[in-house]
This record gives C-alpha cells, structure tokens and sequence, in this order.
C-alpha cells in the first residue's frame, strides 16, 4: 500500500519543528479532534503567557460569565452546561465565593437548591478579564479574516449542539443542560 495522497493546503505547514527534529504531521491535520486539541492546548499555553498567574483562570471565566447571564443558576444545572464534573464545579463555586465574585442563596422555589449571583466585585472583575480577552481571542484568531472568522464560530457552535444533543451528562447523574443558541449578529 502506498502513502497516502495529501492534497497541498493539507501538505503546507503540516510539519512541526521540534527540539531540531522535524515530524511529519499531515495524516493527523486531517483529523478535525486533533487540530481542536492542538487548538486548546496552544491557546491555553497563550492565555496563560498573556495573563500569567492571574487571579481569573478560564475556568472561573466561562463560569462568571455564565451566572452572569443566567442570574440564580443552580449550581447542578451550570456543571452540565459547562460539562464541569459537579464536586469539580462545587470547589469552583467555593473558589468563586471566597474570591468575593459570587454570592449562593436558597432557591426561593426548593430550599434545597442553591441560587448562584454575581456580586459587584465579580462584575469587576469579569469586565475586567472580558476586556484583556477580547484582545486575547483577537490575537487567536489574527490569521482568520472576519468572514472566516465568524464561519469558524457558527461550525464549531454546531459541532458543539450536535454532540451536546447525542451527550450523556457530565458523568454526574445530572439531566441534558438545555443551552440557548447564542444570537448571531
């Protein structure tokens, strides 16, 4: 059997300099999970270059944002939705309070349940993030024009429903989240 044929967009840039040895990487461009893994880690390693040991993981980013655009969130509902294993999302939300940035009170429906709210510093502090990470994704995605850009957005938000719809839960027992489609502009 032969090599396989790659056709040249795939061929151009496929190799990666490492440490002196160049790899062959163009069987594996062609998977679209390796590229998003890649994808994560690089932009991972770059939000930590350009914030270094900030106080605001992205973890505790989505989250903010999250309960900020869902005020009273039970805790159990917003683990699903961010497909976070639920005792992971409660030591979150317990960072998140000791930080000062969210507040829990009794579900007013079932006072077993926890309502999760941002406080003003939270506020603070999420706009202040949101600003640094807007110039952050701005640099991400420097290589792509508008159009492409938001193309990239609208595929991998349906890669994203289509899965969510075929998903278990989070490993944690809990229900499908329903997530609303974001509004396109």
């Amino acid at each position: 059997m032969g090599r396989p044929h790659y056709p040249a967009s795939r061929r151009a840039g496929a190799a990666a300099a490492t440490g002196g040895e160049t790899l062959e990487l163009a069987p594996l461009e062609l998977l679209i999970g390796f590229q998003l893994h890649i994808l994560d880690l690089l932009m991972y390693q770059r939000y930590y270059e350009r914030f270094g040991k900030a106080k605001m993981t992205p973890g505790m980013f989505a989250t903010l944002t999250a309960i900020k655009a869902n005020p009273g969130v039970r805790q159990g509902a917003l683990a699903d939705a961010l497909l976070i294993q639920r005792p992971n999302m409660t030591l979150l939300v317990a960072r998140l309070i000791r930080a000062g940035y969210v507040r829990r009170r009794a579900a007013r429906a079932d006072n077993r349940g926890i309502e999760l709210f941002l406080t003003a510093e939270g506020e603070r502090a999420l706009r202040a993030v949101a600003t640094k990470l807007a110039a952050h994704e701005g640099n991400l995605t420097a290589a792509l024009t508008a159009a492409e850009r938001e193309r990239l957005a609208g595929l991998l938000a349906k890669m994203v429903r289509h899965l969510r719809d075929k998903a278990s839960p989070n490993g944690s027992g809990g229900a499908k989240p329903r997530v609303k489609r974001a509004k396109r502009a």
